[in-house]
């Protein structure tokens, strides 16, 4: 197997279009090629020039998943990094922007991401007191800076409450391919409980808690596509949602740290309904890419995110109208008839992993249909048990026996969108026992996710 980095004739098209490019206008070589093993394209990479090597990174666009918030998300991202950098934030350099395949190429900074790694915890709570102070500072400049560059504020008790909820809402609707009553279910309420009494406009990362550290410090604030001139307090709801995917520690003091310094009341209500309603938008944006076969998308993956948020934003709206959650029984898995093949599946997609050793992109490739496979051996032994339980629980609210499943999820979403708050309660246990069900279908394939639920925070 070739361990040699990759150099522009091993490239697509596509992809050595961009690289001349970044040697064209940059001047230097490109060597030392990394493609980034993830679902978003991107590269890490040097640029040799003048006898030195620049450490760099081809940030590229989302492609099917991009969202359409903003006329070009990757400038929007650009022009944010521009503001922060010259407040004297840790943030990559943009060098500028690759027109043809679209993307920004930015300093590669020193250190590393997810504080879950590190053994010392005293090191890693320093570290996300570092972060704290950042996101202060961040707080602290003036919007008119973002203003410049075309940004607008949210204003008014609606807007700051929800942030860019509305936009998700849409694309959300506009891309629905089947009744989704628990996503109905959340975005009513959602919408049914703007909180009152915030006038504070400030720039919002919004996805939070995006960092690289090194030596006890920050290096470098990360990932700044999705951020708007809003609540500041988004930003800490925001780590609640972050916490799930990168374990950040104890919140609750971290909360407090930023009260401190930045003289902010911090009204931990305000905190859980910007967590619930940003946590909501992970399995809005990803509905339609689990409702149907797209061989593109790593449906595993989207899948995961799609349980591990969705049952944050139901754990959400619990803590805001104090109810407690149910938990399940723990499910048993029994061989089927089909479990030779798919066993046989898991082996052989396992074996290619191990093969795929060190190259991160090569991993990622083959940890797709790895993490599909473990899922549906699963699901091929407890689909049957589950389908019991929807079909007894569905017709429990609906009044009535239910046969197939497809229909009683059209009616319920119906029933949903026409119940009053006073189901509210009965309804959220039932969505909240169900994605644990979903849960244990697809907790082979979790991987890292596997139990990540809302941290509380008092």
């Amino acid at each position: 197997m070739r361990n040699e980095p990759p150099t522009l004739d091993d490239l697509t098209p596509e992809w050595r279009r961009g690289f001349e490019w970044v040697e064209r206008e940059l001047g230097g070589r490109v060597c030392n090629l990394r493609r980034q093993g993830r679902w978003r394209p991107a590269y890490f990479f040097d640029l040799e020039r003048a006898g030195e090597l620049l450490p760099l990174y081809f940030r590229g666009d989302r492609g099917h998943a991009e969202t359409e918030r903003v006329a070009s998300v990757l400038d929007h991202e650009a022009n944010i990094f521009r503001v922060l950098e010259a407040n004297g934030l840790p943030v990559p350099h943009i060098y500028g922007m690759c027109p043809d395949p679209q993307g920004i190429v930015m300093d590669r900074c020193p250190g590393t991401f997810n504080l879950a790694t590190l053994d010392d915890r005293e090191q890693a709570r320093a570290i996300l007191n570092d972060y704290i102070e950042l996101l202060v500072r961040m707080h602290a400049i003036d919007p008119a800076e973002f203003e410049a560059y075309g940004m607008k504020r949210r204003e008014g008790e609606r807007l700051l409450a929800l942030g860019d909820f509305d936009q998700w809402v849409a694309q959300y609707r506009k891309a629905k391919r089947r009744p989704e009553p628990m996503l109905e279910f959340a975005v009513k309420w959602v919408y049914r409980n703007i909180p009152s009494g915030r006038a504070e406009v400030t720039f919002v990362q919004a996805d939070s808690g995006q960092f690289l550290f090194e030596d006890g410090r920050v290096t470098a604030l990360l990932d700044m596509e999705t951020g708007y001139l809003g609540d500041p307090l988004a930003d800490l709801g925001g780590l609640l949602c972050r916490d799930l995917g990168e374990p950040l520690g104890e919140l609750a003091p971290a909360f407090r740290r930023y009260a401190e310094l930045s003289g902010r009341d911090v009204d931990l209500d305000i905190v859980r309904f910007h967590g619930l309603r940003f946590n909501l938008c992970t399995p809005l944006v990803m509905a339609h890419f689990v409702a149907g076969a797209q061989p593109e998308v790593d449906h595993a993956m989207y899948q995961a995110w799609s349980i591990v948020w969705g049952r944050a934003a139901l754990a959400g709206i619990a803590e805001l109208i104090r109810v407690e959650l149910p938990e399940i029984e723990p499910y048993r898995e029994e061989p089927t008839l089909r479990s030779p093949a798919y066993e046989s599946l898991v082996h052989m997609l396992g074996k290619l992993r191990e093969e795929a050793g060190e190259d991160e992109a090569r991993v990622y490739e083959v940890d797709r249909p790895h993490r599909l496979a473990l899922a549906l051996r699963r699901v091929d032994a407890l689909a049957p048990e589950f389908d019991r339980a929807e079909r007894e629980e569905i017709g429990k609210i609906l009044g009535h026996s239910v046969d197939d499943l497809a229909t009683a999820n059209a009616e319920l979403e119906r029933t949903v969108l026409e119940a009053g708050p006073e189901q509210d309660a009965e309804l959220l246990r039932y969505f909240y026992r169900r994605t644990l069900r979903e849960h244990e279908l697809h907790r082979p394939a979790l991987f890292e996710y596997t139990d990540r639920t809302l941290q509380p925070v008092e």
